[in-house]
C-alpha cells in the first residue's frame, strides 16, 4: 500500500455498489479501500478492526439510523471524515447530515469523478458539496435573500434579529456592537414594525425562517466559497 494513498473504509448495504465505490476511488490512484460494511452495526464494528481516515457511506442504510449512526460514529472517532453519497436534493437533510457531523456531501447522479475529489477535500479540512447539491444550495441561498428583502431589514437589524433568535438580551447585544441599550430597543422595534411581529417567539420563527438562528450548526450557505467539484 502506499503511505500517500487515503485509507477508505465504505458503508453500503448493496455488495455490488461497495465494489462500484471501490473501483471509482481505487482507480485514481489516490485512495485505497481497506473494509467494507453493510449496516451500521457492522460499520461500528469494523471501525474499532481497520484503521482509516475517511468514511464513504451511503445516506439510506436498511435497518439503521444513519444520523445516529454518525453522530456514534464521529463521537468515538472525532478526527476521522465521513462522506456520505446519494443524498436526495433536499436542503433540510443536508443540514441534518451536517448537524451530525458530515464532513462531504454527495447527491444522486453525481459524477464518479466527484467521490475521489470529495475524499481528497475533506482531508484537506474543508466541506465538499458534488455538483447538484451545490445547485440546491444556490437556490435556497437566493431564495432566502429575497424573502430578508420582502421585509426591507438593514444589515444591522438581521445581525440583531439573529443574535435576538440565538438568546441574547438587549444589553448583550449593546455590548457586542458597542450600542447603547436604548439604540438596540430601537433597532428591536423596528424589526417588530417590518416583521410585523408582537412576541419574541414569533420573531425567533422568523428569524430561523431567514436561516439567520445557527442553533444547532446549520450549514455555511456562503456557496461563493465552495469551490466546483473536480478544481483546486
Amino acid at each position: 500500500m502506499d503511505s500517500n494513498e487515503t485509507q477508505v473504509m465504505v458503508v453500503d448495504s448493496h455488495p455490488i455498489v461497495r465494489e462500484g465505490l471501490r473501483q471509482f476511488l481505487e482507480s485514481t490512484g489516490g485512495c485505497i479501500v481497506i473494509a467494507e460494511a453493510g449496516d451500521a452495526d457492522a460499520a461500528l464494528y469494523a471501525s474499532e478492526k481497520h484503521e482509516h481516515e475517511v468514511l464513504l457511506m451511503s445516506a439510506s442504510l436498511p435497518g439503521s439510523d444513519v444520523f445516529k449512526f454518525i453522530r456514534t460514529y464521529k463521537k468515538q472517532y472525532p478526527k476521522r471524515k465521513v462522506v456520505v453519497c446519494y443524498i436526495k436534493q433536499d436542503v433540510n437533510l443536508l443540514q441534518e447530515f451536517k448537524q451530525c457531523g458530515t464532513d462531504g456531501f454527495i447527491g444522486q447522479n453525481a459524477n464518479s469523478g466527484e467521490y475521489s475529489v470529495a475524499v481528497k477535500a475533506v482531508m484537506e479540512g474543508g466541506n465538499f458539496f458534488s455538483e447538484n447539491l451545490t445547485d440546491i444550495l444556490f437556490q435556497a441561498k437566493y431564495a432566502t435573500s429575497s424573502q430578508k428583502n420582502a421585509y426591507d431589514l438593514t444589515s444591522r437589524e438581521l445581525e440583531i434579529l439573529s443574535l435576538l433568535a440565538n438568546g441574547y438580551c438587549n444589553k448583550e447585544i449593546a455590548n457586542k456592537y458597542d450600542l447603547s441599550v436604548r439604540t438596540v430597543e430601537t433597532h428591536r422595534l423596528n424589526i417588530r414594525r417590518k416583521t410585523k411581529s408582537n412576541t419574541l417567539s414569533h420573531l425567533v420563527r422568523i428569524a430561523r425562517s431567514l436561516g439567520l438562528s445557527n442553533m444547532g450548526g446549520e450549514i455555511n450557505m456562503d456557496v461563493e466559497s465552495i469551490a466546483p467539484a473536480g478544481t483546486e
